[in-house]
């Protein structure tokens, strides 16, 4: 465990900037300082009483220089702990910034089965509560943690040097026994904050999914049904947090009561030495207040050590999203394999891909597609086609086979040179909450003019709608686009084909959601745009009229080609095309 917290703070520490590493220094400097004058307070009280209070002839003016004295160096210590509290929240926000956009990036090049294998409201919380972790870690140090240890260190100095030795070694003893009470503290509360966050971490999934299946959840009148579920799992959590603050109530409890036990015996005892005339009535003062200084840190030993454990748990899952391996398609191909080919722009020979060994989705598939192609892929459900696209996409690796696009091994291709090279328009577009303007212009890695995205606007038939909004293109577009009709969401996303002219296109189920004139006047534009840069097209459609203008439709089943041919020749020959021109086969 110590050399996992020691790794932990070095990768901490490791992320830090110049600027950053700077500002600690000066908030250790500022804690010595600060932690010195803290203890002057008591030794200054102590003199008040012994030299000025003491005195027969008390004149007030002798106490105006003591009270001058402690107003400065209260009003000091308190400037420099705002000082620094500021450096570190300055260091502890910026810190957070970078902490939060690299564990972003690290999530946006995984692996897709992370994301398959976990809730998204799942990954969500747990990417919150981890930056706030490995962020909380920074400030209990600095904040708490540091600064508690050079105030006891120094109340420690101070009571040696102030007070006689039994008198010392008597205050001394509150430490072992309030150390004791709070490692039983976290012996028997191990844990719990770690649980009680991972059962939260549960309930943030199950808040993603609910609002997901909103639509379906009052179509089915299932929101009394989910209410119960969602409080069942309340009422874990509720009771687990109960059983934390019982616990931490009694433990608080029995700190107090070795406080209050050992206050009394130190006011007792220095009264008693005082009377004796072993020690000044000043002494009895600064004793008692060099104890306060002592068990203050004392009383929030648990607390910050408990806090520092938690954040460590939360830090390091922070940094298992940062560790997470990226997805197979951004690994650097240090020396790629010259491939030779004809005339055809897309190669598959022998491809094979399965999930498991007994479930194969791709059977060693053979065809070629030629440089300004319009291609359909048909096929029954789970037939492999959609699979075969992610595949040129580089979404899901292949067992076996090669793939070769435009003279280069598929998998020696780097992500930037895909997104050059081929655009995709899914059947669920992915729309961002910005513009319309900048949703159109999304993965467009250049200049734009406003003329460039009105005509690509035009021929997704999207203007005319895009032109009656209030702000026109600057329309701000809700999260996933959803102020907008399934309809509108597609011919948006099919405006970025119109501006990228894209080398290679794929459309997969791209106009499912658009009435018959608009998909017939989008067809006819992407048509037009394939000839006009020699582009090739790949369709996927349950639509088959998409596909009558297609140079060749292939037909797929478990995995195989069965069918090839145009559109005329397959809805007249017996198969699998034929079935599902006549509806018998979806």
């Amino acid at each position: 465990m110590g050399e996992k917290k020691t790794s932990l703070f070095r990768r901490i520490y490791a992320m830090l900037t110049r600027k950053q590493k700077r500002n600690f220094v000066a908030i250790l400097a500022i804690m010595l300082i600060s932690a010195w004058l803290s203890q002057l307070l008591p030794v200054a009280i102590g003199d008040l009483t012994n030299n000025v209070l003491g005195q027969t002839d008390l004149s007030f003016l002798n106490v105006i220089p003591f009270l001058a004295f402690i107003l400065c160096v209260t009003v000091i210590n308190e400037i420099l702990k705002v000082v620094r509290r500021l450096l570190v929240e300055d260091t502890g926000t910026s810190f957070e910034k970078t902490a939060r956009t690299k564990a972003i990036k690290s999530l946006l090049r995984s692996p897709l089965t992370f994301f398959k294998e976990n809730m998204v409201g799942h990954i969500h919380g747990r990417l919150n509560r981890s930056l706030e972790g490995v962020v909380k870690l920074i400030k209990l140090i600095f904040m708490d943690f540091a600064p508690a240890v050079f105030n006891g260190v120094a109340a420690i100095i101070v009571i040696f040097s102030q007070l006689p030795l039994q008198l010392s070694l008597l205050m001394l003893l509150v430490v072992p026994i309030g150390t004791a009470i709070v490692l039983r503290q976290i012996h028997t509360q191990k844990g719990i904050r770690v649980q009680l966050m991972e059962e939260k971490t549960i309930m943030d999934g199950s808040v993603v999914e609910l609002i997901n299946g909103i639509e379906v959840i009052r179509v089915t009148d299932n929101v009394s049904t989910e209410l119960r579920r969602f409080d069942n799992q309340s009422e874990v959590l509720r009771s687990k947090e109960m059983r934390h603050h019982k616990s931490m109530a009694l433990y608080d409890c029995l700190k107090f009561i070795n406080e209050a036990v050992f206050t009394v015996l130190i006011i007792g005892v220095s009264t008693y030495l005082a009377g004796e005339g072993v020690i000044s009535v000043g002494a009895v003062l600064t004793s008692y207040l060099c104890f306060t200084q002592l068990t203050t840190p004392l009383r929030e030993l648990h607390r910050i050590l408990d806090e520092l454990s938690e954040s460590s748990v939360l830090a390091q899952a922070y940094f298992r999203i940062v560790d997470l391996p990226e997805d197979f398609s951004y690994r650097l191909i240090s020396a790629p394999e010259e491939v030779v080919t004809g005339k055809s722009y897309i190669d598959i020979n022998e491809l094979t891909f399965s999930y498991s060994p007994d479930k194969v989705i791709l059977n060693q598939l053979s065809f070629t597609i030629q440089k300004g192609q319009f291609i359909g892929f048909v096929g029954p459900s789970g037939c492999g086609k959609s699979t075969l696209i992610k595949i040129l996409l580089r979404l899901e690796d292949y067992l076996d086979g090669e793939v070769v696009m435009d003279g280069s091994m598929l998998k020696d291709m780097s992500r930037d040179e895909i997104a050059h090279m081929m655009a995709l328009v899914p059947q669920t577009p992915f729309l961002i909450a910005a513009s319309i303007r900048d949703n159109i212009c999304y993965g467009v890695h250049r200049e734009v003019t406003d003329e460039e995205v009105h005509e690509a606007a035009r021929r997704a038939n999207i203007s005319d709608f895009i032109e009656q909004l209030p702000d026109g293109y600057e329309t701000i577009l809700a999260e996933s686009g959803n102020n907008l009709s399934g309809g509108q969401r597609q011919r948006i996303a099919i405006a970025r084909v119109f501006l990228r002219k894209p080398q290679i296109l794929i459309l997969d189920e791209a106009t499912s959601a658009l009435d018959n004139t608009s998909e017939r006047y989008i067809q006819n534009e992407i048509e037009k745009l394939q000839k006009e840069n020699g582009m090739t097209v790949i369709s996927i459609a349950h639509r088959l009229s998409t596909l009558k203008n297609t140079d060749e439709i292939i037909v797929f089943d478990k995995g195989e080609i069965v069918q090839r041919g145009k559109y005329d020749e397959l809805k007249d020959r017996p198969g699998i095309f034929q079935d599902m021109y006549l509806g018998k086969l979806k």
